[in-house]
């Protein structure tokens, strides 16, 4: 997320909201084969959190890792570190401030386990932290790259056997920054490119994949760059741009390239799109579906939408071929997105659920880990949840 606005917390918690809706044949675009219908139950969390609003989340083995937004009784530098027991619930175990930021924005543990990384927004410290996860309970800082007013997102990619960082450079002046990560150079956190986003709301998330990375440009759209995917002559250090496209409603946030691996179709991009909110009561935005299976020329074909909520972030379960979405007030979403997908996929709907409650459930992210999904939600802390 994330220059995403600002509220007040309400009651009741641990009660669960679940929807569930059929599922469309295939001969109108539902799935051929739709998930068994289910229900998410809470298995563990809460808020103990209470003093800042939460932000993103990413789980590895044990321990769970997650950020603060903002300013709820006291600003939002505070890197959260969980301990999850065997049955997954989290227990706070460790906190790493970062004096000078409001927000850590974007959280990531890189795909060995190593080195995790976040994001820092605004304030004099705004930039690209990285540390060392040889004890992962107790995060070790490495190095840092600080840049003016921060930056939004950062993610891994990994493109030719080496590491790279995407991220998102705030505005005033957007950009993609690309970094290479070598902890064991002298300088681990090295500038490899900067890619200028036009200035019409900034740069958001970045996902990357195959060497191609989805810069998600607000009403600017979608951008399509080669990376690195051996075809088309891009790499980290010249991103060479496919395709754009503008989303119905723009405000382009997020994105998800699924890979079936039922059909081995690469075929969709989930898009997220953040319409204007207010933290704890409200938000807007639906999910877009793009045909990308000619990355040259990408077109949306289907839509989702929660009455009186916004998108966020997502994650998939690909070999399931389910979608989960933080839909901030609207909670947590499973959405089915097996077979042929178009039109209005109200009916694709598998379960929906408000881990803190009514009055108490503002869900920034999901991801699935260990056999469970994980929720961080902005009002209510870091949420366990089955899965249906």
């Amino acid at each position: 997320m994330t220059d995403d606005r600002a509220l007040v917390a309400m009651g009741a918690r641990a009660a669960l909201l679940l929807i569930l809706a059929g599922c469309g044949g295939s001969d109108s675009g539902g799935p051929s084969t739709p998930p068994p219908p289910g229900e998410f139950r809470t298995l563990g969390g809460g808020n103990d959190v209470p003093e800042r609003y939460t932000s993103d989340l990413w789980v590895h083995g044990e321990y769970a890792y997650t950020g603060t937004w903002g300013y709820r009784s006291v600003v939002g530098n505070a890197l959260k570190v969980w301990h999850l027991d065997a049955a997954g619930a989290p227990t706070l175990v460790d906190s790493i401030i970062t004096p000078g930021i409001v927000t850590v924005s974007d959280v990531e543990v890189s795909s060995d386990g190593t080195l995790l990384a976040f994001s820092g927004e605004n304030g004099v410290g705004g930039g690209l932290y990285l540390y060392s996860l040889a004890s992962p309970a107790h995060p070790a800082f490495i190095a840092s790259y600080l840049v003016e007013n921060g930056l939004h997102t950062a993610t891994f990619g990994y493109i030719g056997g080496r590491r790279y960082i995407f991220a998102a450079k705030n505005p005033a002046s957007p950009a993609l920054m690309i970094f290479e990560i070598d902890p064991a150079n002298a300088t681990p956190i090295a500038l490899t490119s900067t890619v200028p986003v036009p200035a019409n709301y900034g740069h958001h998330d970045t996902f990357v994949r195959d060497g191609i990375a989805f810069v998600c440009a607000w009403n600017t759209g979608v951008l399509i760059y080669d990376v690195g995917d051996g075809v088309r002559g891009g790499s980290p250090q010249s991103p060479q741009l496919i395709a754009s496209l503008v989303t119905a409603g723009g405000q382009v946030h997020n994105a998800w390239w699924f890979h079936n691996p039922v059909t081995g179709e690469k075929k969709y991009l989930f898009v997220g799109q953040e319409g204007p909110a207010s933290i704890g009561s409200s938000s807007s935005g639906n999910i877009h579906v793009v045909d990308v299976s000619t990355l040259s020329r990408p077109r949306e074909v289907a839509s989702f939408g929660v009455p009186g909520a916004g998108t966020h972030n997502f994650w998939m379960d690909e070999a399931r071929q389910v979608l989960y979405a933080a839909y901030y007030n609207g909670g947590v979403v499973a959405l089915d997105v097996s077979g042929v997908l178009s039109g209005d996929l109200s009916s694709r709907l598998i379960a929906r659920s408000l881990p803190g409650g009514a009055g108490d459930t503002y869900v920034w992210g999901v991801m699935l880990a260990n056999g469970h999904l994980y929720a961080s939600d902005m009002l209510s802390g870091l949420w366990e949840l089955q899965t249906p």
